[in-house]
């Protein structure tokens, strides 16, 4: 019989915490997923988990077999487990004083709760098969739009919590073209959807942006942080690289709408395909994006082995949302997989023929991709040789007269020859054409050269054998392991041979639980803010459980089986409800329960990244260049950053014209520093695929000060105040008043006219400005004068200024800087 000293120690716990320690009614079961393996995870695993090397006693908490062994379901007075949980001795104690885990008096009455109620165990929620759950019905259907508000708004009700209704119309346009487009809508296309009055004028405006080219632009800059993309190789070195035209690919490839199964296996295996082309071949320098390491002392063999550890771990948080890396030394803490499986994975990319030696930025395989000009001109040059050389061959074949032949000399020909001769020998004739010959041959040697190479993925002829590296070091393998997959998801059909396609194929496996999950949550994460999954990088047991896991599970099978159609799944999200709704917080109740919005009551709001605020910017004054793709841009940039971060050996040559107002999406990224403007970015030294997010003073020193943004707003007080771009809008310019001034920065910059509070805060900040730079002429036109723009010199300078530190303070609003 045991001691009561432990129970009345609990019964003690509970009560200072107010619980109480009866059973919980029939209607509240303990859910193991949610309830018991969380606490199971943090406290336990690490001693009784999937790892072999940190496992005591040979016992398991992991596994239903093993937990058995110290469980008696439906007895937990009988379970060794409880008791050890509320003992009194120390050395009986778990977890043991000396871990410094503790478990509180909730979870030990959960976990004894669980055991009474039969201990039922669980598989993990994101290793289960993947299927659609059914879809609620709800008595109230009034804001119901698709699918998504069901699920959400039944959970809401069930909190007897009422979603919000729908934000404002201006709100409402304005959300949807930064979250499809990063780009704030143009007066033009706010005023035509505001004049739509067709029941279906918002469906056909997301229809609009997704057809949109900056859409694919916008949704590439999140899939660039998760292939670590960037255009320099890192390291000490940090040599320039050519990767840019796989960037254009992904953009095209959202544009194009290409299935995202297909997106996953070009990346992963395009070079793999039967008769793979250009396009397929490029697609795979996903893999090759890693970090190259140039650095002189290095051993090739090491850096092989990292860049192809870099090439699994991005894969397995990029499709798998697993934590691969914590499996390079041992067995997984906390999920069940193995080391073996880790170098199983490992073995795919192993055939890559990449030596690690050097650091050239162009490491074989490489894949030349030119532009259509160039290679229409290479086309053209390569017809012209192969005239010359057919003129050759029919020279050879010629009957010669007395040793003459008629020849008529090329254009090109040097004039001395052509003027000199009308009749030449064979050997003349020969000569003259093999100039030619080699000065079409130089055009297109040139032509050759200037092609950017992009690094791609090839498997060597000569298969590589792998092997487990003991504790991740190159120099110590150990067992032979080949190519294969983690014994704990479902195997797919054995092949003769297994290489990138077979791993490409089985991640699009309709029977593969965690693809179509993981790719969801990271595009709702891109819509939303948050994931429904919070933990985007982690799927595994320490990973969160989506409140909203009925939502995901439908979203993913639903993806699947309408063929991984990304512009589907961004429409359906879109034009629900929950989408739709106002961010405004109904209630402090409200918040005080979900400050978070997990539960979706509300419409999200986040401080807007970097590079869509740059961007945003630069669309609302007029600046933003519409040019796309080609080589990276260097736009303004503090002098002698890349010099100081590089010991002098990096010059930054900063470009002009439109170039400098190119997009974020191709500002040149440096890896050892990146663009200065730019915060809470990727670092794209490795896999990003959570998003960062601060919100500090400091970044009033970018936005208020970064020649960007000051001749943004220079550029942005112009439109409204030239005489000649109002006669164009139709507006008198002797009738402008400030007012409507005003109201036309706020509809380039926030979709909506001005409410009064804000005119007469800005008109008293405007009037005050001019009669500052009428004592100070000098300040307004230094001020005038940043950035490349020309200036409008009709309007007059202290006006300028003024209407400039005007519009500046508007691109700085709150509402500005967020995502409403």
């Amino acid at each position: 019989m045991h001691s009561p000293a432990p129970l009345l120690r609990l019964l003690s716990l509970l009560l200072t915490m107010g619980w109480f320690l009866g059973p919980l009614s029939a209607a509240d079961p303990i859910d193991f997923a949610k309830d018991i393996r969380p606490i199971l995870s943090e406290n336990c695993f690490f001693c009784h988990g999937p790892d072999t090397e940190t496992r005591e006693a040979g016992l398991r908490l992991d596994t239903s077999a093993g937990a058995d062994e110290v469980i008696e379901a439906n007895a937990s007075e009988e379970s060794e487990l409880f008791q050890r949980l509320i003992s009194d001795d120390a050395d009986m104690l778990m977890p043991p004083p000396s871990s410094n885990r503790q478990l509180n008096a909730q979870q030990i009455a959960q976990i004894k709760e669980w055991i009474d109620q039969g201990a039922n165990w669980e598989q993990h929620w994101s290793f289960k098969p993947l299927i659609a759950p059914a879809i609620p019905t709800l008595p109230d259907t009034s804001l119901i739009r698709n699918p998504i508000d069901q699920f959400v708004q039944s959970q809401l009700a069930a909190q007897n919590i009422q979603p919000s209704p729908a934000a404002a119309q201006t709100t409402l346009v304005r959300r949807l073209f930064l979250d499809l487009t990063g780009l704030p809508p143009t007066p033009e296309q706010t005023a035509e959807f505001l004049a739509d009055v067709s029941e279906d004028a918002y469906e056909q405006l997301v229809d609009r942006i997704l057809e949109s080219p900056a859409y694919g632009e916008r949704m590439a800059w999140n899939w660039l942080e998760a292939a670590r993309y960037a255009d320099t190789n890192g390291y000490q070195g940090d040599n320039e690289r050519t990767m840019w035209p796989w960037r254009d690919w992904v953009v095209q490839s959202f544009n194009n709408n290409l299935p995202y199964d297909q997106f996953t296996l070009w990346q992963l295996a395009g070079d793999l395909l039967p008769d793979a082309t250009n396009e397929q071949i490029l697609a795979t320098g996903f893999a090759r994006n890693h970090m190259i390491n140039g650095e002189g002392g290095r051993i090739a063999a090491e850096n092989r082995a990292e860049y192809v550890m870099d090439m699994s771990e991005t894969m397995g948080t990029v499709w798998l949302g697993l934590t691969l890396n914590c499996c390079r030394c041992h067995d997984h803490k906390y999920d069940p997989l193995t080391n073996e499986e880790y170098y199983q994975f490992f073995a795919f990319f192993d055939q890559t023929p990449v030596t690690g030696a050097g650091g050239n930025a162009q490491t074989p395989p490489t894949l030349p991709v030119p532009s259509q000009k160039t290679a229409n001109e290479l086309e053209v040059l390569r017809a012209q040789l192969q005239t010359h050389n057919q003129r050759l061959k029919d020279l050879a074949k010629q009957t010669i007269d007395g040793g003459q032949i008629p020849f008529s000399f090329p254009k090109s020909t040097d004039a001395v020859i052509r003027n000199g001769f009308r009749q030449a020998d064979r050997a003349t004739a020969e000569l003259a054409i093999k100039q030619d010959q080699q000065a079409v041959q130089a055009k297109i040697t040139a032509k050759e050269k200037a092609i950017p190479k992009v690094m791609v993925m090839a498997d060597m002829k000569e298969p590589r054998e792998s092997f487990i590296l003991e504790r991740g070091l190159y120099n110590k393998p150990t067992v032979q392991v080949t190519a294969g997959f983690p014994k704990f998801l479902p195997a797919p059909e054995p092949t003769e041979k297994a290489d990138r396609l077979t791993l490409a194929k089985w991640l699009i496996d309709p029977e593969h639980p965690l693809t179509a999950r993981v790719a969801v949550n990271r595009f709702w994460l891109q819509i939303f803010g948050t994931g429904l999954v919070k933990t985007a990088e982690d799927f595994g047991v320490q990973g969160e459980i989506p409140p909203q896991l009925n939502l995901l599970n439908w979203l993913a099978a639903d993806f699947r089986d309408s063929g991984w159609d990304v512009k589907r799944l961004i429409r359906q999200m879109v034009t629900s409800h929950t989408y739709r709704q106002s961010s405004r917080i109904a209630s402090p109740e409200i918040y005080e329960r979900d400050p978070e919005n997990r539960l979706l009551a509300r419409g999200s709001r986040y401080r807007l990244p970097s590079w869509m605020i740059r961007d945003q910017a630069l669309a609302a004054s007029g600046l933003l260049s519409s040019v796309s793709g080609g080589p990276s841009v260097n736009t303004y940039q503090p002098p002698g950053v890349w010099e100081e971060a590089s010991f002098g050996k990096k010059k930054y040559v900063q470009d002009h014209g439109e170039k400098l107002y190119r997009r974020s999406l191709y500002v040149f990224w440096r890896r050892i520093v990146a663009p200065t403007m730019f915060f809470d970015s990727a670092s794209r030294q490795s896999c990003t695929v959570n998003i960062q997010r601060t919100n500090t003073p400091l970044h009033a020193l970018q936005t208020l000060n970064n020649t960007t943004y000051v001749e943004a707003a220079r550029v942005l007080a112009e439109k409204v105040l030239a005489e000649k771009d109002l006669v164009e809008t139709g507006i008198d310019p002797t009738s402008d008043s400030d007012a409507q001034k005003i109201d036309r920065v706020f509809q380039r910059v926030l979709a909506r006219p001005a409410t009064a509070t804000e005119q007469q805060a800005l008109q008293a900040g405007l009037d005050r400005s001019r009669t500052q730079f009428h004592r100070t002429p000098d300040a307004a036109t230094e001020l005038t004068a940043i950035g490349e723009a020309a200036r409008d010199t009709s309007i007059p300078v202290v006006e300028h200024a003024a209407w400039t530190g005007l519009c500046l303070a508007v691109l700085n609003l709150d509402e500005t800087l967020n995502r409403e």
